[in-house]
């Protein structure tokens, strides 16, 4: 007799969806999560020492393109709101910050065009939500962005503001993430490369928190927080959960709902095997730096994106009487340090020298013992070689977050089609 039908490990969107929709089958669910709160690698909380309630983690939805979220914030009646327009520019391109709105000068306009048309087309054969990223005749595509982009033989600043873009989108260097994966997004937008600049604009209204509540909150689910897990055991009538003080639960089924760079922190029994295995060695290449920071002097809605800046994109999101708070990605711990005021200040100030940095907050997903990353950013490589079976069964073990999306892989959206997912396939398997 099994303590639960299924015990899910994780309590981010994949997880919260897979318990709730587990429980609404009729099942028996109990969350584990090791954090003291739900929500993965999203986090919405007050900023260090203010009143202010901010996205440490993930934060954009795109409802007219991502409809796993889409239709989970029309489930619970839950609005969103856009990031303001932008007033004031800088383009860290060509080692200097340009103040131009667009960036491009018009000798390279044509080459640019090239550009936009090479990216579009591309990313226009895959099919996009309709099975995993590894598909048949892509193969060519999933070498690394860089190489990608240095095969079209671009004008240096066209070349620097395209390899800009994914720098802070998905938080690795261009030289370690795959043009398919990056494509795939193009894809995900329509086939449209400028949707990157004009489309991710929506935030939900009183946070992702928010969503995260009203999912489980809609579920008999049981959830323990502070629980991490020290292994899974596989016998042949059912699945042994362990946690790290030692309580044991068992279940006909097991959702592993954590991020693929945390697999290895976990004992399974057997032993992963395959792409479940090449992964967890490997690791996915996302590490990027989100920093909050409350300015003065900054009077007009700011927009920057670099390449030989620390921070790939800087940008205004509110502003409040304090002053200002601006939110920067950079692509790497090594290039910004989020536990150090100092560098966020020097780095804020390359875009912003005349800027007056009040407070500085973040968190570090890095140095995350239950993330060891940010959200999905395949390698070169590893889409063809591992996509489609990271979403394949493991005996009674299935798997789910954001990182295995058909679509929106490293979105919240694909954290939710992922968790509906495996419901689906370890409800038939434990009511067979």
């Amino acid at each position: 007799m099994s303590d639960f039908d299924v015990v899910v490990v994780g309590g981010g969107f994949a997880g919260v969806t897979a318990a709730r929709d587990l429980s609404g089958a009729g099942l028996s669910v109990l969350v584990l999560e090791g954090r003291d709160r739900l929500g993965g690698r999203t986090y919405y909380r007050e900023f260090a020492g203010r009143d202010k309630k901010l996205e440490m983690g993930g934060t954009w939805v795109s409802p007219g393109y991502q409809k796993y979220v889409t239709s989970e914030l029309e489930r619970y009646g839950i609005p969103t709101f856009q990031s303001p327009e932008p007033e004031q520019f800088g383009w860290g391109l060509d080692k200097s910050i340009l103040r131009a709105p667009f960036p491009i000068p018009a000798a390279e306009w044509v080459a640019f065009e090239r550009a936009i048309t090479t990216i579009n087309t591309q990313a226009a054969r895959i099919r996009f939500y309709e099975e995993p990223l590894g598909q048949d005749g892509l193969e060519d595509l999933d070498v690394s962005f860089e190489h990608f982009v240095d095969a079209m033989e671009l004008p240096p600043t066209t070349r620097e503001f395209i390899l800009a873009w994914p720098a802070f989108y998905f938080g690795a260097y261009p030289s370690r993430l795959s043009a398919l994966h990056v494509l795939s997004w193009v894809a995900g937008w329509g086939n449209s490369s400028m949707a990157w600049l004009t489309e991710l604009t929506d935030k939900i209204v009183d946070g992702t928190k928010n969503l995260v509540d009203r999912i489980i909150g809609d579920s008999d689910a049981e959830v323990r927080l502070s629980t991490p897990v020290d292994s899974i055991t596989e016998g042949s009538d059912g699945v042994q959960v362990t946690t790290r003080l030692g309580e044991v639960f068992t279940a006909q089924a097991v959702v592993v709902a954590t991020p693929i760079n945390t697999w290895g922190s976990m004992t399974f029994s057997p032993p992963l095997t395959g792409s479940h295995l090449a992964m967890a060695q490997e690791k996915q290449a996302g590490e990027s730096v989100k920093i909050w920071a409350l300015v003065r002097g900054v009077d007009d809605n700011f927009f920057g994106v670099g390449w030989h800046t620390s921070i790939k994109w800087l940008a205004t999101e509110y502003t409040t009487e304090e002053g200002s708070y601006l939110v920067g990605f950079a692509s790497a711990a090594a290039d910004l340090d989020p536990s150090d005021p100092a560098d966020i200040t020097r780095a804020v100030q390359e875009f912003l020298p005349e800027a007056e940095i009040v407070a500085v907050d973040a968190h570090d997903w890095n140095a995350d013992e239950f993330s060891q990353g940010t959200w999905m950013a395949y390698r070169p490589g590893q889409v063809m070689a591992h996509s489609r079976a990271l979403q394949e069964p493991r005996g009674r073990i299935l798997f789910a977050n954001s990182d295995l999306a058909s679509g929106w892989a490293g979105w919240i959206d694909g954290a939710i089609e992922s968790g509906g997912r495996a419901a689906r396939a370890a409800q038939d398997l434990v009511q067979k």
